[in-house]
């Protein structure tokens, strides 16, 4: 007799790899976002914390036109920042953050079109 909680489709163990495929894709979608940048000679983090603070130093930098910042590099140094160069790494950033998500939808849309993926390739960066 077949135990049939046992038996698994042909469909069932593409849709199980496609998932596995999906979650594979967004995993190396945070990891090309939070790989970090490079602007003008500057190393510049990228990851979330990074983003709100960036983001947050943009909000200060359009209140107030005369706002400067010391900013932490990546190598650890100090740079002072004005407040349109501040505007200028934010936006930078943010930029960076959206190609990571239009590649993974990409991918996720080629995957959903039955098209070959390959999940490492083709990452901003």
């Amino acid at each position: 007799m077949i135990d049939w909680s046992q038996v698994v489709t042909a469909a069932q163990q593409q849709e199980t790899d496609r998932q596995a495929l999906r979650n594979l894709i967004a995993a190396r979608r945070h990891e090309a976002m939070c790989a970090g940048i490079s602007i003008a000679g500057m190393s510049v983090a990228t990851d979330d914390v990074s983003q709100t603070r960036f983001a947050g130093a943009a909000v200060s930098a359009m209140l107030d036109p005369d706002y400067a910042v010391r900013w932490k590099t990546g190598d650890g140094s100090f740079r002072l920042l004005s407040g349109a160069e501040i505007i200028g790494i934010a936006s930078a950033v943010r930029a960076h953050v959206q190609a990571c998500y239009d590649r993974e939808a990409d991918l996720l849309a080629a995957l959903d079109a039955g098209e070959a993926v390959d999940p490492e390739a083709g990452w901003p960066g």
